[in-house]
């Protein structure tokens, strides 16, 4: 019941994103006039850009890249969020990438036709062979939820309480200091979360990558880590209380520092309880090896 509550909260949140992104958004600019030019180069502009928008009722901001790194970091008692960056082109030639950096935005909403704050990258779909890069920074009140959509970059999300959602196809993801239920997708890299507190839904499902987690779970609350090529190492207190099941399908599962009652174990999987069993742990890999350590 309470992971069916949580899916239809999170799949809410999801749902009014895209409502926002396809009320605010447009289709990528492509201008080239010569789409067989090889643009590549070492000549490199860069632009700032830095946004601020006083938080009345948007109970959620939302940032959609395509290449580069996005941070967001909580301030308790803010009244206020706080986004910059940079724009960024390499390319052949200076007046080259001077040119294209012009079709490279960031689209900005206060929240005045959505509840979101709401960041979103534009930029031509065929870059030529220029590199193009907008770098995000976002400062913003702890309580918001968050959501970042990104194709090529580290994501770092820093000291939120609100739920947050994750999708990212190549690069590292580094969680901290959260309290907020939170899922993450990613294709092709490692994800870190360090000091998670609180949170009654983690979920994190990754193809190609390994997982590292440090958590505190409440009672009845759910943590599942899911990859497909890669290790999951997850470190929980002794006295967690939930059922667990962890599933190898090439590789080894090693436990230490817990005590798992009315245990089930083979070569390629553990299941059983820790403590009372009021929450749940689902811990798998196809290829890889899972750790679990009580401290």
């Amino acid at each position: 019941m309470l992971r069916r509550k949580i899916d239809k909260a999170l799949l809410k949140v999801l749902g009014l994103a895209l409502v926002s992104l396809c009320t605010l958004s447009a289709c990528y600019i492509n201008t080239i006039e010569e789409p067989s030019e090889d643009a590549s180069g070492n000549f490199r502009v860069v632009e700032a850009f830095s946004f601020t928008a006083e938080i009345v009722s948007q109970g959620r901001v939302e940032v959609w890249g395509i290449n580069g790194p996005i941070d967001v970091v909580g301030v308790p008692s803010a009244s206020k969020a706080e986004i910059w960056g940079e724009r960024r082109v390499t390319s052949k030639s200076t007046e080259d990438a001077r040119d294209f950096l012009r079709q490279v935005q960031v689209r900005f909403d206060a929240g005045s036709m959505t509840n979101a704050i709401f960041v979103k990258t534009e930029q031509p779909a065929e870059t030529h062979g220029r590199k193009v890069e907008v770098i995000y920074h976002l400062r913003v009140p702890n309580h918001l939820d968050a959501m970042v959509n990104n194709a090529n970059g580290n994501v770092r999300i820093d000291s939120l309480a609100g739920h947050v959602s994750v999708e990212l196809a190549n690069g590292n993801i580094q969680l901290r200091e959260f309290f907020g239920n939170m899922a993450v997708r990613l294709t092709n890299g490692n994800v870190t979360l360090t000091n998670f507190t609180g949170s009654m839904f983690t979920f994190i499902s990754l193809v190609n990558g390994n997982i590292d987690a440090g958590l505190t779970l409440p009672h009845q609350a759910e943590c599942e880590l899911r990859t497909v090529n890669g290790t999951i190492g997850l470190r929980i207190p002794q006295n967690t209380s939930a059922q667990f099941s962890a599933e190898v399908t090439n590789g080894t599962i090693n436990t230490t520092g817990l005590v798992i009652f009315d245990s089930s174990t083979t070569p390629k999987s553990v299941r059983g309880r820790l403590a009372n069993g009021e929450g749940k742990i689902t811990l798998k890999t196809t290829n890889g090896s899972i750790g679990v350590t009580g401290l």
